[in-house]
């Protein structure tokens, strides 16, 4: 038996998000992460602004590796979970963005030589009523110096 598979090149890949989560390149900015958060509560909901993915460095986790297996070290951000709060009303959604380079110390120096597989995982508070924890991976092409 033969199998044959075809690639397309496309300039981001990713796979399908998670119910409640959107993770995307910006657009406008392909090092940052754009995060669209919902509210799945039945009814509306408070939660602190340090619990939202892009709300602390702890908030979500984030691995980078090049296609060869190399692991990019991750930039320590040290910070203290904030006491603001923010209520959201069922089916709400919230954006924000992740500055790739503040994580990574090299990403800027390593995206120039090759694209990055970056895998991310998001544990939701409870109070938003999605699931317990969302994951996926996204293709970050090689950019042009």
């Amino acid at each position: 038996m033969c199998l044959a598979l075809t690639l397309w090149t496309t300039p981001l890949i990713a796979q399908k998000s998670p119910k409640g989560i959107d993770v995307q390149i910006n657009p406008e900015n392909p090092l940052q992460l754009r995060i669209k958060l919902r509210s799945f509560a039945q009814v509306q909901t408070t939660i602190y602004k340090s619990e939202l993915p892009w709300g602390l460095s702890d908030s979500i986790i984030l691995v980078a590796v090049t296609p060869s297996g190399e692991y990019l070290e991750q930039s320590v951000v040290a910070g203290d979970p904030s006491p603001e709060k923010i209520t959201l009303h069922p089916n709400e959604s919230l954006s924000g963005d992740i500055n790739l380079t503040r994580a990574f110390k090299t990403l800027e120096k390593t995206i120039h030589n090759t694209e990055i597989n970056l895998f991310w995982a998001y544990r939701s508070p409870k109070e938003l009523n999605l699931p317990h924890w969302s994951g996926g991976w996204i293709l970050i092409p090689r950019q042009e110096p």
